[in-house]
């Protein structure tokens, strides 16, 4: 899988959302990691049922990404590349839920 071994060893940027429920809560406190100063995750709806995540971040480019969860098949989901400053939005699958939100310089 592509960019697996980024994830499993670099150390998330921002807290784990809460994998107890479909509706996960965001983290509350911003996050620091290799430059990076993310505010918390902002979970997020799509309108059809979709469940996502964005984060935004300044100090260097990076990339969001999350864990989902679709009836206990847990995988991986990259969003876009974002500059300082900028918003990085990533989507699970319809019927998945967000388990944890990570950031990676990039």
């Amino acid at each position: 899988m592509l960019g697996a071994g980024l994830l499993a060893t670099a150390a998330p940027a921002t807290a784990a959302v809460s994998a107890a429920a479909p509706a996960a809560s965001a983290a509350s406190a911003p996050a620091t990691a290799r430059g990076l100063n993310c505010g918390s995750p902002r979970p997020l709806t799509g309108s059809g049922g979709h469940k996502g995540a964005s984060v935004s971040c300044t100090g260097g480019a990076f990339t969001a990404s999350i864990v989902c969860d679709k009836q206990g098949y847990r995988y991986v989901h990259f969003g876009n590349r974002a500059v300082s400053g900028g918003t990085s939005t990533v989507w699970c699958d319809l019927g998945a839920y967000v388990v944890s939100v990570r950031v990676e310089p990039t």
